[in-house]
């Protein structure tokens, strides 16, 4: 392939990425978290370390986004958005409600913390198993001390 030809069909991440943030009238961080894509994907599609839009990443902008062409994500050709967008979808997006967002955020860190805790439910159990077991150890060790302390004591012998 030639060079011209290589340029001419290479997709760029970053102009891409630029495009659609600019259509949505949105920086970086805000599409993360109306996308739920992570910052950092989205930091290294802005920087050009990631080459391409893969379709996991595709399926999440347009879920969240579903006026968004997935024929742009891919290719950077044609317009951002389908055409039979209203415009007042554009401008305000129904899956970025900053409300929302918080309410998922805080759902999320009830979720993490009830999690917290039946970790810390479980850690405390195996506590308990692993003293339990020491003993139990610790009574065998004995017992096979004992053992073999009988081994070497020399048996009475009735007088005559």
């Amino acid at each position: 392939m030639k060079e011209s030809e290589y340029a001419q069909n290479n997709v760029d991440a970053k102009v891409i990425i630029a495009k659609l943030l600019d259509t949505m009238q949105m920086n970086a961080s805000a599409f993360s978290i109306a996308t739920g894509i992570a910052y950092q994907r989205i930091y290294d599609l802005q920087r050009g370390r990631t080459k391409k839009f893969n379709p996991g990443v595709v399926n999440m902008i347009v879920a969240a986004f579903p006026q968004v062409r997935k024929e742009f994500l891919y290719t950077g050709e044609g317009p951002v958005l389908l055409s039979d967008v209203p415009a007042d979808l554009i401008q305000n997006p129904a899956s970025y409600d900053p409300a929302g967002i918080l309410a998922k955020a805080m759902q999320m860190q009830s979720d993490l913390m009830e999690k917290a805790e039946r970790l810390l439910e479980k850690e405390a159990e195996l506590n308990k198993r692993e003293i339990e077991l020491m003993r139990r150890e610790h009574e065998i060790e004995l017992l096979r001390a004992r053992i073999g302390a009988e081994k070497f004591i020399p048996e009475k012998k009735d007088a005559v």
